[in-house]
């Protein structure tokens, strides 16, 4: 029998949550607003209504309100139409009646950018109805992947760019979006602890002592930090022909805009879904898109603390399923990172996702392989810097196998045949 002592590392774990810091007082109006997760949604998903706008621009309610309100004529549609009568081209009462028609087509234009009418746009071109534009976790997330690339001075390259061969190598693994953001706000909360073990159902967690400076408040520490951060999102086309090449039928919503629906998808596909335990067979897409997206993660931290020279412990993943997206940042608690993912992305970016592509063995193999292609020398992340708890993980996702819940994955996504999807 092993003795520890009660206050060992070993017996401790500290349970934390982290948020993006999302600058509220900026967003008040916007957060004030009855659809935002919608809008959000709709915001992140870019659907042509948002194109011009900010979120920003809804703030106070100062657009549904103008959205009620005939917006009149501006001065040049007044001066085109007083100049085409004045030439002969059109008489007094076809004056008249494109100016009625005119003005119809402003209100309607307005209208369909009011927080009511993205909404409707957002409903018809996803094809998807109902409460679930109505999660206020959803929009969180939503806002999450869209926020950072606004407000915190991001660098992306052009995946499209036919001349860039780290371009090339983005699209090879199926990237649709790789960027660098300076200012990530990054918000840690520690509220707990438990001993002995740290996953779900299998501890007690217990709160920290109360305070009684505090009014006997239980406490909630708190920090804040400004990281460095890579932005991975992965390209849904291409997910949705590999989850069709291993056999999934993916349930696409009729949109009436077929590259939204395509989208929104897996917004519908991992909302209400406990990816904090295992997946099994009969959550088979949800299990293989989240193992997609968590082991693809996990692998790029393995192999920026190897480039930049970095312990592992020094980097963190922020996951955001719904939006195919991860991040890699600094969590700036073992050890000096700064400029590390800087200098990565400009600098050694495709090494960085050569060696992510070549990652496909385990000092444990063929042992590790055959027993579901994940373990702590291949895919395990330490409890600081995996938000999952090491779960629904596994190489066959990327380079196909054997995974331990769904069986065999014929095709793995960064398979060469996918690229002409």
């Amino acid at each position: 029998m092993d003795i520890e002592v009660h206050r060992a590392g070993r017996t401790f774990y500290a349970h934390s949550t982290v948020l993006l810091n999302i600058p509220y007082r900026s967003m008040d109006g916007f957060l004030g607003l009855q659809e935002w997760p919608a809008l959000a949604a709709a915001k992140c998903l870019a659907i042509p209504e948002f194109a011009n706008l900010a979120l920003t621009d809804f703030g106070n309610g100062a657009r549904s309100q103008q959205a009620e309100h005939d917006p009149g004529l501006s001065g040049t549609d007044l001066d085109n139409l007083m100049r085409r009568h004045e030439s002969g081209e059109i008489n007094l009462e076809t004056l008249v009646a494109e100016m009625n028609s005119l003005r119809a087509r402003r209100v309607q234009e307005r209208r369909s950018a009011s927080p009511a009418g993205i909404v409707q746009a957002l409903a018809r071109q996803t094809g998807i109805h109902g409460e679930i534009w109505d999660s206020r976790s959803l929009g969180q997330e939503m806002l999450e992947a869209t926020l950072p690339l606004e407000i915190g001075r991001p660098t992306q390259i052009n995946i499209e760019d036919a001349t860039s061969a780290t371009a090339a190598l983005a699209r090879n693994l199926g990237l649709a979006r790789l960027a660098l953001v300076s200012d990530y706000p990054i918000t840690t909360a520690t509220y707990g602890f438990s001993r002995a073990d740290y996953q779900p159902n299998h501890c007690r967690l217990n709160p920290f002592p109360a305070l009684r400076d505090y009014g006997g408040r239980t406490p909630i520490f708190v920090d804040q930090v400004q990281a460095d951060a890579l932005l991975v999102t992965l390209d849904p086309e291409r997910v949705i022909a590999w989850l069709e090449r291993n056999g999934c039928q993916p349930e696409i919503p009729a949109g009436s805009d077929s590259r939204l629906s395509r989208k929104a998808y897996f917004v519908k596909l991992l909302s209400n879904v406990p990816l904090r335990e295992t997946l099994r067979e009969d959550r088979r897409a949800e299990r293989m898109v989240f193992g997609l997206l968590h082991t693809l993660s996990h692998l790029s931290v393995k192999q920026t603390a190897l480039l930049c020279g970095l312990d592992q412990t020094s980097l963190s993943e922020y996951l955001l399923p719904r939006t195919l997206t991860f991040a890699i940042y600094c969590n700036h608690r073992f050890g000096a990172t700064i400029g590390a993912l800087t200098a990565l992305f400009e600098q050694s970016l495709a090494q960085w996702l050569t060696a992510i592509g070549e990652a496909r063995r385990c000092v444990y193999d063929p042992v590790c392989k055959d027993r579901g292609g994940s373990c702590h020398a291949c895919a395990y992340l330490a409890e600081t810097s995996c938000r999952f708890f090491n779960l629904n993980l596994s190489r066959a996702f990327l380079f196909g196998g054997h995974d331990a819940e769904v069986g065999d994955v014929r095709v793995g996504y960064f398979d060469a045949t996918l690229g002409s999807h």
